[in-house]
């Protein structure tokens, strides 16, 4: 799973930055010292995507320029993230909220709303509301994979994917649901290598993973069977990552941009937390990374 971001925080909120009163809050760093930090919570389904880990890391960066620091928190249910929510807003060191995968009836806004947490969100484009939001076009980023995998040597191309905690995760695989044929599996590599070996029982194809842990050990899976990769079975991982350059073969992946959505996303929290006018911007398109697997 991913581990909380340990950035050392300022003990004053930085010029133009609105600090409310709150009761003590404690945090291991710095002895008990108050501090100032935006609030991530991470959905334990998405804590070790890499996606979400290169956002942490560069939302992390504008904060830093301001003083200020980022804390993130694994939370494994409604309730939990709920809680989080509350232990912020009742604390004084945080000043903020970045959300991820939000949509407009997305419970986590009003509630944040009525704690008076100022807040940004990554949402798909179609989800956009009236707050603060760095904006996914999901159907353009569909397109992009699309056309790459339809370009390709395989006519079948299939769809693998496991559980989609998020807004913005469950538009994508309705969108690719569109596209192409769609295999659900749960968390685990096993799961996720048995539902590729029976799509390929069927015949050659592309598989595009939602997960590159999954595609990962689906292409070690078939280079033990003998199968050739790419020629009896194309493979793509919907995230890039360190996993997909040091397989071998290497893997075609999509790079999701995350570094620069989350840069964006932290630009957008401190205007919120300014009280800046709600204003969105869009996030740059998904690229295709080219290497052996496909």
């Amino acid at each position: 799973m991913m581990s909380a971001i340990d950035t050392d925080l300022a003990t004053a909120a930085p010029p133009g930055l609105r600090r409310r009163p709150r009761r003590g809050f404690h945090q291991a760093a710095n002895d008990g010292d108050r501090m100032t930090g935006i609030g991530l919570a991470i959905a334990a389904g998405n804590a070790d995507d890499h996606f979400v880990a290169a956002l942490a890391h560069a939302l992390a960066e504008p904060l830093i320029t301001q003083g200020i620091g980022l804390f993130t928190r694994v939370v494994h249910d409604d309730a939990s993230e709920e809680g989080i929510y509350r232990h912020w807003a009742d604390s004084e060191g945080i000043s903020g909220v970045a959300l991820l995968g939000a949509g407009r009836n997305d419970a986590r806004i009003p509630l944040l709303r009525s704690l008076g947490l100022p807040f940004a969100a990554v949402v798909d484009a179609g989800e956009a509301a009236d707050f603060p939001a760095v904006l996914i076009d999901v159907s353009a980023a569909v397109d992009i994979v699309r056309s790459f995998l339809e370009g390709g040597r395989h006519d079948r191309i299939v769809y693998i994917v496991g559980p989609t905690p998020s807004i913005t995760s469950q538009s994508r695989a309705a969108a690719l649901a569109e596209q192409f044929a769609v295999v659900r599996t749960d968390r685990s590599a096993a799961s996720a290598v048995v539902a590729a070996a029976a799509v390929i029982a069927d015949g050659p194809a592309a598989l595009l993973f939602d997960s590159d842990v999954h595609a990962a050990a689906a292409l070690a899976a078939f280079a033990e069977r003998g199968l050739r990769i790419p020629d009896d079975v194309s493979i793509v991982s919907w995230t890039d990552s360190s996993l997909c350059q040091s397989t071998s073969p290497s893997i075609t992946a999509i790079n999701r941009r995350g570094s620069e959505i989350g840069a964006l996303l932290g630009a957008q929290v401190l205007a919120a937390i300014r009280g800046d006018a709600v204003a969105t911007v869009d996030a740059p398109h998904p690229f295709v990374v080219v290497r052996e697997s496909a």
